[in-house]
């Protein structure tokens, strides 16, 4: 039969939204939780920052047209890991598009 399935109302998954979360696990003394929809682990009190795709494009963009990484990350004012996060995740191939 398994499990019904829990959904919590005071809580949602920061990568789907989905409320179909249970608990998993404490390291370090803090409540981590697991998406069921999704499968990503996530902490409850952590402060996430998502930035726009018009951001990553025009970050790509700027790359792509030889602006140094340090450059991007001051005018943009976004960390300058993630920006290299962004470069690296997003290959030659995707970003030469955007030049266009």
């Amino acid at each position: 039969m398994g499990r019904k399935p829990v959904f919590r109302q005071d809580l949602a998954c920061p990568s789907c939204g989905s409320h179909h979360v249970v608990k998993c696990g404490k390291p370090l003394g803090r409540q981590r939780f697991l998406c069921r929809d999704c499968g990503k682990y996530f902490l409850a009190d952590a402060v996430y920052h998502h930035h726009s795709k018009e951001v990553r494009e025009k970050a790509l963009r700027m790359y792509t047209n030889g602006m140094s990484m340090r450059a991007i990350s001051r005018v943009l004012n976004v960390p300058l890991g993630t920006v290299f996060t962004w470069v690296k995740r997003y290959d030659k191939r995707k970003y030469e598009k955007l030049v266009e």
